[in-house]
Parts: C-alpha cells; sequence; structure tokens
C-alpha cells in the first residue's frame, strides 16, 4: 500500500462552500406518513435533520470555484504561479474534457499550469492531497490548488430514503506549498471487490445508454429492492450494510496501524477528522481507535450532511473557521467509502489556515438555453 513522507510539504489553507438551499426533514414529513414522531425517530438515527442541496444549475465545480476564489484572493496567491490545479469529483461539469481545464481558465491561473480531474469519491480528499503533496514534494511543483466537490447532475431521489437524507452537496479548495522542513504523511488503500456497494451502474460502458430512446426506458425505472426501497440504473445505489461493517471492520485497524508506524498514540493526536458519512460511524470509529470524542467533531455532518469529497475539509472549516485556522497542531485526516477506498494523512505541527464554510446562493436552471447554445456552436463554421 502507498505509505509515504512526503517532504517540503506544507497543507497551507483549507476553504469549504455548501449551497445555501436547505432541506430539513420536517420539509420532507411525506416520507414518514406524515408523522412527526417516526421523523424524529429518523433523525436520532441519522445523526442530522438538515442537509444543503445545490438546486439544478449549481454544480460541484461552482461550488469548488467558490471556495478557490475566496482563498486565492484572501490568501494574496499570485495566480500566475499556481503550477498544478487538481479536481476531485464524481460530478464533473462534461464526459470530456476535464472540467479542471475550465476552472483553470476561470480562476485565472497561469496557461503554464496543470490541471486535470480525479474521479475519487469519500476518501478523494486524501487522495487529492496525497497527489498535490507527490508533485511538490518531487519538485516538479511549488504551489498546487486542490479543488474537491459533489453535487449530482440529478437531484436525488427524496423517496429515496436510504440515499437522500444523508447526502449533501459541497465544494472545497485547498492550498499546498513547498516548505522546507514541513511533510504530510500517506496511508492509502483500495479494496476493489467491494465496488459494487456503492455504484451507479448504468450510463456509461458496463451499461450505457442506447441511441434507441426506447431502449433506455430501463434506466428510469424503479428497481423494488426487498426492504421496499426504489432504485434506478442511473443513480446511486448503496449498499448500507455493506457499507458500515467495510467501514468498522477495516478503517480502525487501519488508523491503529497509521499510528503505530508513526509511534504516536491517540492521546499525541490533537484532531482526528474522519470523513463525515454519518455521526454513528463518525463516534463508532473514534471509540475503536481509543480517540475522546471532542477530539474527532461530526458537526459538519450535522449541519451539512455526507459530503463525500468536500466532507473533510467542510469539517476543518466548520470547526477553525470563527478562529481563522488550526494553530499549531497535529491531526490526522481518514476518508473512506466508494472504491472501496481508503486513505490517510498525517498533518505534523502544521498551522492551517481556514475559513467559515462559505454559502453560494442557488443557481438558475439554464438547461433549455443551454442546449441551445452547443447546438448552434456545433453548427457553426470552426
Amino acid at each position: 500500500m502507498p505509505d509515504a513522507i512526503l517532504s517540503h510539504v506544507r497543507l497551507d489553507a483549507v476553504y469549504a462552500a455548501v449551497p445555501e438551499r436547505e432541506i430539513r426533514i420536517e420539509d420532507e414529513l411525506e416520507y414518514y406518513g406524515g408523522s412527526r414522531k417516526k421523523a424524529e425517530r429518523a433523525r436520532k438515527i441519522i445523526g442530522t435533520d438538515r442537509r444543503r442541496i445545490a438546486w439544478p444549475g449549481l454544480k460541484a465545480s461552482d461550488l469548488c470555484l467558490a471556495a478557490a476564489g475566496r482563498l486565492l484572493d484572501e490568501r494574496e496567491v499570485d495566480r500566475a504561479f499556481v503550477d498544478a490545479l487538481i479536481l476531485v469529483t464524481q460530478s464533473p461539469d462534461f464526459d470530456l474534457p476535464a472540467t479542471a481545464c475550465r476552472l483553470q481558465e476561470t480562476l485565472g491561473l497561469s496557461r503554464h499550469c496543470a490541471a486535470f480531474d480525479v474521479n475519487q469519491g469519500c476518501s478523494g480528499y486524501v487522495y487529492g492531497l496525497w497527489m498535490a503533496a507527490g508533485l511538490i514534494a518531487s519538485g516538479a511543483c511549488s504551489r498546487v490548488l486542490l479543488l474537491a466537490g459533489d453535487a449530482p447532475y440529478m437531484p436525488r431521489p427524496a423517496n429515496n430514503r436510504i440515499i437522500a437524507p444523508i447526502f449533501g452537496d459541497g465544494g472545497s479548495a485547498s492550498l499546498l506549498t513547498r516548505e522546507e522542513g514541513a511533510s504530510l504523511a500517506f496511508d492509502l488503500g483500495t479494496d476493489g471487490s467491494g465496488y459494487k456497494h456503492i455504484i451507479i451502474p448504468g450510463g456509461r460502458a458496463a451499461l450505457p445508454y442506447r441511441r434507441n430512446f426506447a431502449e433506455n426506458r430501463a434506466f428510469f425505472e424503479d428497481i423494488v429492492d426487498a426492504s421496499g426501497t426504489a432504485w434506478r440504473l442511473n443513480e446511486v445505489f448503496m449498499n448500507g450494510s455493506a457499507i458500515f461493517d467495510f467501514t468498522l471492520n477495516v478503517i480502525p485497524k487501519h488508523i491503529k496501524s497509521v499510528l503505530h508506524r508513526h509511534e504516536l498514540s491517540p492521546e499525541d493526536i490533537d484532531w482526528l477528522f474522519l470523513h463525515q458519512a454519518n455521526k454513528q460511524i463518525v463516534e463508532s470509529i473514534a471509540g475503536k481507535t481509543g480517540f475522546a470524542p471532542e477530539k474527532a467533531p461530526s458537526v459538519a455532518f450535522s449541519r451539512y450532511g455526507n459530503l463525500s469529497s468536500a466532507s473533510i475539509p467542510a469539517a476543518l472549516c466548520e470547526h477553525f473557521g470563527q478562529r481563522g485556522g488550526s494553530g499549531r497542531t497535529t491531526m490526522l485526516f481518514c476518508g473512506y467509502g466508494v472504491g472501496l477506498s481508503w486513505a490517510s494523512c498525517l498533518v505534523r505541527g502544521q498551522e492551517v489556515t481556514c475559513a467559515p464554510v462559505i454559502s453560494v446562493p442557488n443557481g438558475q436552471d439554464d438547461a433549455p438555453d443551454a442546449v441551445r447554445r452547443w447546438q448552434n456552436l456545433m453548427q457553426s463554421p470552426a
């Protein structure tokens, strides 16, 4: 497994953004038979009664852009000297080109800036940190901007009570810079045998859309499982029990292994920032690894929902944002989920600037106009 200490790398700043639109559990009483008692029971099980959801027209790239623009402005970063832009997302603007290419231009970065996308989910933020840190440690870059976030193309089905109450939308921006004497330590892993436990089965090469629209009907039909939950081939399917078992069987052992390798105990770590899958999972992992509950914040999940690759940055900003940063501290980040994959990053004795979570106004769904614009572009001479 990739286990490395990458030298001369500093995590300088982390910013996060969420849509301003908030959905609360009381807004969806129809899915609990109109019963507030059932809704309250669900809230206690889930660990939150609200989430932030993007309207159609507000994309993952927009949320990352809001976070990145604020970071670059407030940190007074010279955009001509950002050497690489990495976007970690499972909600790109296009199949091609890489959304990072569009963001390079929108952010006003240099044409000498490398820009690329990474398709990764819940562990994606730490995977992105690993790649960004590797570029700096190798000497290829001095300053890397890492964006991570997700917002699905279509609204999650509200009647699916496994997916809808848990997941929110968010974006983030992190700046990594070269600094002598600083370092980040990483440990990553994958178990591809569990790839099917969180998956969108249809729409790409394994199960493509057809040119005959009648044949695509199956993608939009409900497939009801044994519990009565409806799923669709072009939407996220999640085997919740399998993911829960994976998380509690693999992640505590992984974290203990990381601590052992670096000759650390939970008492030596100031903060454990876990992927905010849900409150129960965060608390269970902290308990199994010997961390005091107050060292493993889960408030970001309770306020915004599971933000996939943006969840750890949002947790950092929610926890440190009002004070402007972490202070010089030792932190362990750990992401886990879709893939199945997991990744940890040990940040030792660094001071990371963090801003309060940014709330982004709703977008405008201009799909019909956008279709016409693309039709005109494709018909126009080169």
